[in-house]
């Protein structure tokens, strides 16, 4: 296997990829989530183990600065999400993780600051790669569960060292079905109003991304 730094935004589909690498490879996917000590939480990039296969990482640096270095002999694999969705996804997990109340105005204090975010992570990760760099594999959400046989192939190809082994390909992709996640129209604070507002403040990277609208999706 080949050690790769897998960059994401959150919501975007890493833990199924994780899932199926991790029963695709078997012992040697070793990895590391830079955030969580269960599994190496070295926080250093690149990890301090040097028998690392896979490293998880958002780069949740982006928040209040650079976030972290892009190194050129690295090999990415970079994961990212049509914006609302995502945030919405990530709300979710952040008020269950943290025991926040619901309110509205705590989701929209939420949603504008991940906004911000999600702007400086597509533009370090996507956009403005660094042409220098060894070419990542970049993977959207929406491709990933528009086609994942095809992707995830593709994923674990840029992952190996060798050709694929159709047979444990097939297993690993019955370990973790890739589908669409529950309508957003479900969502407590559902604003197609505010939604358009949060999308406005990407300034025309979707199109960029080739990502749809969250009323595209719905």
């Amino acid at each position: 296997m080949r050690p790769t730094q897998g960059v994401s935004y959150p919501r975007s589909g890493h833990a199924a990829v994780y899932q199926i690498a991790w029963h695709y490879f078997g012992d040697a996917f070793i990895y590391c989530d830079t955030n969580n000590k269960e599994q190496c939480g070295c926080e250093s990039v690149p990890c301090v183990n040097p028998n690392r296969t896979f490293a998880k990482n958002h780069d949740f640096g982006l928040y209040n600065a650079a976030g972290m270095p892009i190194i050129p002999s690295e090999h990415y694999l970079i994961q990212f999400r049509s914006p609302v969705r995502s945030i919405v996804s990530n709300y979710y997990l952040f008020r269950y993780r943290r025991l926040l109340r619901h309110r509205k105005s705590e989701w929209q204090r939420f949603a504008l600051n991940s906004i911000a975010y999600w702007n400086r992570f597509v533009d370090k990760w996507v956009l403005d790669f660094p042409s220098k760099a060894d070419p990542p594999l970049f993977c959207s959400y929406e491709s990933l569960v528009l086609d994942p046989e095809v992707r995830i192939r593709e994923i674990l190809a840029y992952l190996s060292d060798g050709p694929l082994d159709e047979d444990a390909v097939c297993q690993a992709l019955k370990v973790e079905p890739i589908v669409q996640s529950n309508s957003i129209s479900e969502f407590k604070y559902y604003d197609a109003g505010f939604f358009r507002e949060i999308e406005e403040l990407t300034s025309g990277r979707l199109a960029k991304l080739g990502l749809p609208s969250f009323d595209e999706e719905s």
